[in-house]
């Protein structure tokens, strides 16, 4: 489970002429909404493209000259991964995906590309993180893998000044298989589904968090590499059973 803030905006936070604020009050007001958020991601990634060009450029006459350069490299590929992010961001709009407000989601599926996730070695299985991490790659790259990984159990008993210790020692092991968290959906669901883990886009799939297990709304989810718990949040498929209501 992912529960990552319901306030963070979904692009730079501070407005200028460059970032609109894009409205919608009804359904066919998101088709100009789109077509301006999707002109916006044009120019979003021109501008941060043109950013890296100039650190590049930095970088390789500080390189040159024999200064010090650490922190333009740490700039560097701090800014290339931004790149990504709104070439990304950019690629689930172009394909047709909706933004919606960051509910907390129940994460089922995240993008690696990694053979197996790094070893961590907890002393509990309870309250542990055995959890897969997304890796923020590029659109197109990568597979989606369980969430969270398995772990195997390598406690073991010794002796210590002859009395017996109990050692619990719990290893990170391997990647699961997706498991699609939401039982009796329609086939439909399955599919949208499907559809946009094909695109390899999306870092995290995901459903918005429901207790209940009913009506769920599956979203794909985008993690801003500057962190802070940024990310945006697409709208993928929806189930009503009216039963509920």
């Amino acid at each position: 489970m992912d529960e990552l803030s319901t306030t963070d905006p979904p692009i730079d936070p501070t407005p200028d002429v460059d970032d609109p604020t894009l409205v919608a009050l009804t359904p066919a007001d998101m088709v100009p909404a789109q077509h301006e958020l999707l002109t916006w991601c044009d120019r979003k990634v021109a501008a941060v493209k043109a950013e890296l060009a100039d650190l590049e450029a930095n970088l390789e006459l500080a390189t040159a000259h024999g200064w010090k350069h650490a922190s333009v490299a740490a700039s560097l590929n701090r800014t290339a991964k931004r790149v990504t992010y709104y070439e990304k961001l950019k690629a689930a709009v172009e394909a047709g995906y909706v933004i919606v407000p960051n509910f907390p989601i129940d994460v089922f599926a995240v993008r690696v590309q990694r053979r197996k996730q790094p070893e961590k070695i907890h002393d509990s299985k309870w309250g542990n993180s055995f959890d897969a991490h997304a890796e923020l790659l590029p659109a197109g790259e990568g597979r989606y893998v369980d969430d969270a990984v398995t772990y195997r159990d390598e406690s073991y008993t010794e002796t210590v000044d002859g009395k017996e210790r109990h050692i619990r020692r719990y290893v990170t092991d391997d990647y699961d298989a997706v498991d699609f968290p939401v039982r009796l959906v329609k086939p439909a669901i399955l599919e949208a589904t499907h559809r946009a883990m094909a695109l390899k886009v999306f870092d995290q799939m995901g459903t918005v968090t429901n207790q209940s297990g009913r009506d769920p709304i599956v979203v794909g989810r985008l993690l801003d590499p500057r962190g802070n718990r940024r990310c945006v949040t697409f709208f993928v498929a929806w189930w009503l059973d009216t039963a509920s209501l």
